[in-house]
């Protein structure tokens, strides 16, 4: 049976932000954001480090504490960019089969 992470549920994360400033509109407004982008960064691994980061600042608590599977435990955030490897022709293997670039 696979594990859960320990962090928190993204209702529980936004019900504390509630608690606190009444809203996610006024949590948003008062930290100059949109407030989809503080429901992205809620429910998006990957989103935005920096908004994650502001959330648990706002709400007293790490964000490796909040969310412990985007996070290492030094701190670092885990990458959810896919390796990608570039499927186009450069200039010299055009130039190479004779092919204007």
């Amino acid at each position: 049976m696979a594990r859960k992470p320990d962090g928190l549920h993204p209702e529980d994360i936004k019900s504390r932000i509630r608690k606190k400033f009444g809203s996610m509109a006024e949590f948003a407004r008062r930290n100059k954001r949109n407030p989809n982008t503080i429901s992205n960064a809620i429910f998006t691994p990957g989103y935005s480090t920096r908004i994650e980061r502001m959330i648990a600042e706002e709400l007293g608590m790490t964000p490796q504490s909040i969310w412990p599977d985007r996070y290492h435990m030094d701190g670092t955030s885990v990458s959810f960019r896919d390796d990608r490897t570039p499927t186009a022709l450069t200039g010299s293997a055009h130039r190479q089969n004779e092919v204007a670039a």
